[in-house]
């Protein structure tokens, strides 16, 4: 992985979510590229000064205040290589994170999960819906109170499909380096299981694909599939939670439908780590 980019909303309140993305970035030895999406008022016409110069002066004073929020909490230097600060002018957040994501060629996309304390959340509302809809890469979310500490348990919930299969053929060198072990998870409803056959099936297509004997498969039935969810992270000790949005309708989509993205929020004290199936 070469570059990771992490949208900040430049709060006090969010600063353990930088730090997190930072460690996550040295340890898996990526750039980290800290954004910051300035919403300006628009621009009266009676304003003596041309629009772009005034537009070079936000940036430029926006870029100020990010380089010493991200030196005030990391400690280190913003080098312009391994730590970037980079500030745009969009009234669409979600836009303008995909564009930057987009010209940096980044492999990665973390943002922080709204609560109580700010009113600029990224996960719900337009902009995480626009986010997961269309992420060129994985997209991480975090609480904004994570704590930075050694991934160890990667919690990976799958509906046993080849999209499946492809998303763990990613995670796997992540999790490598990582030094994380893959635990998998399938929750269904007696009636909507298939039967051992699927898992057996699912194994073998993955042993083909994945050189990597440590992975566990869990099964565990229950129609209350987050609150199962959060449980076994929970017993497990999971660090990080990783789910795939389907185009179909599947796993993801009961998890993440309208209805239960709240209750996940609430839930859910782990970074979410989503795949979306159109990029495998």
């Amino acid at each position: 992985m070469k570059t990771i980019l992490y949208a900040s909303d430049r709060t006090e309140h969010s600063s353990p979510a930088l730090k997190y993305a930072y460690q996550l970035s040295l340890q898996l030895k990526a750039s980290l590229v800290v954004l910051y999406v300035h919403e300006m008022e628009q621009i009266r016409v009676s304003v003596s000064r041309p629009a772009a110069q005034i537009e070079y002066h936000v940036i430029k004073e926006q870029t100020e205040i990010l380089t010493k929020y991200c030196e005030k909490h990391l400690g280190v230097a913003v080098d312009g290589k391994k730590l970037q600060a980079e500030v745009v002018l969009n009234d669409l957040v979600s836009d303008a994170i995909l564009e930057k994501s987009m010209d940096f060629g980044t492999e990665m996309i973390i943002i922080g999960r709204k609560d109580k304390h700010t009113d600029r959340g990224l996960f719900v509302g337009n902009i995480g819906k626009g986010l997961q809809e269309k992420v060129p890469c994985p997209l991480l979310i975090i609480p904004n109170n994570v704590a930075t500490k050694s991934i160890k348990t990667i919690l990976y919930a799958t509906d046993f499909e080849e999209a499946d299969i492809l998303a763990l053929k990613k995670l796997v060198p992540m999790a490598k380096a990582l030094g994380a072990k893959i635990q998998i998870v399938h929750i269904s409803t007696e009636k909507e299981y298939a039967g051992k056959e699927q898992m057996e099936w699912f194994k073998d297509m993955l042993r083909q694909e994945v050189d990597d004997t440590s992975i566990d498969f869990t099964i565990i039935f229950s129609d209350k599939i987050q609150d199962k969810l959060k449980a076994h992270a929970n017993v497990i000790g999971a660090d990080m939670l990783v789910l795939l949005e389907r185009e179909e309708k599947g796993f993801f989509q009961k998890i993440f439908h309208t209805s239960l993205v709240a209750k996940m929020e609430e839930h859910i004290g782990i970074p979410l780590l989503s795949y979306n199936e159109l990029n495998l």
